[in-house]
Order: C-alpha cells, then structure tokens, then sequence
C-alpha cells in the first residue's frame, strides 16, 4: 500500500527515433516497482508541441539518420559547443514547448528523468528560473 506522501514521477522522452522512447518504457517499469512511488506518468515532449515543430525533431532526424548519416554526423561534431551556438535553438525550444512547461508546471513532479536533451533543456531552464 502506497502512503500518502509518495512521490510524483515525470518521464519524459521524444519520439525522435525509438531508443528514447524504449529507455524512458523501461524507467517506467522500475519507477512503478518502487513502493514509494505513487505516481509515475511518460510522456512524449514532443506531444506538447505543434506539428512543424514535432516533424521537425521527429521526422527530419529519422531522415537525416537514413539518408545523410555524414551530414547528421558533421553536424553534431560543428555544434558540439552549446554555449557557443545553442542560444536561438534554447530559445525556439522554448517558445515552441509552452504547453509542456504549463504541463510539467500543473503535475509538479517530485523526480523528473528525461531520455533526450529537449525535455531536460527544459527542466534545466525551468530550474534557472526557479519554476
């Protein structure tokens, strides 16, 4: 039996490819075996988000990943230095994932697990700003 005080888990993956969100299933399972856990809820971010911007996490990556490995490769290696180039893309990650701070704001996980670098971008800055 679960006590009153039992903690609130947020999962939270991407559906850019399927290891995100096979990892986060898994986390999920263990979570949930946890008697002090009484909550666990997995979520896809990108659920959260409008169609372009989902496509474009999702569906561009898949491409990139099939059909230009070189490119997908050359172009993690050039913006390996998020604070040099990551400002504009933190900042449209942002705008573009409001529904999911209101969302992560409502539910007030106690323990938040993130399988890709979207949702934990977001938790760190909702973190900065003490939110």
């Amino acid at each position: 039996m679960k006590n009153l005080e039992s903690i609130r888990v947020l999962i939270l993956s991407t559906s850019a490819g399927t290891g995100h969100v096979r990892a986060a299933e898994a986390l999920e399972k263990a979570f949930l075996e946890d008697p002090r856990v009484g909550q666990v809820i997995c979520v896809d971010a990108l659920k959260f988000t409008n169609k372009i911007f989902r496509d474009f996490y999702s569906k561009l990556y898949i491409q990139l990943v099939e059909r230009a490995p070189s490119f997908l490769g050359w172009w993690y290696r050039t913006t390996d230095e998020p604070w040099k180039t990551d400002k504009m893309r933190l900042m449209l990650d942002r705008l573009n994932t409001k529904p999911l701070i209101d969302f992560i704001s409502r539910y007030r996980p106690q323990v938040t697990v993130c399988t890709h670098f979207l949702p934990a971008e977001i938790i760190s800055y909702l973190i900065s700003q003490k939110k």
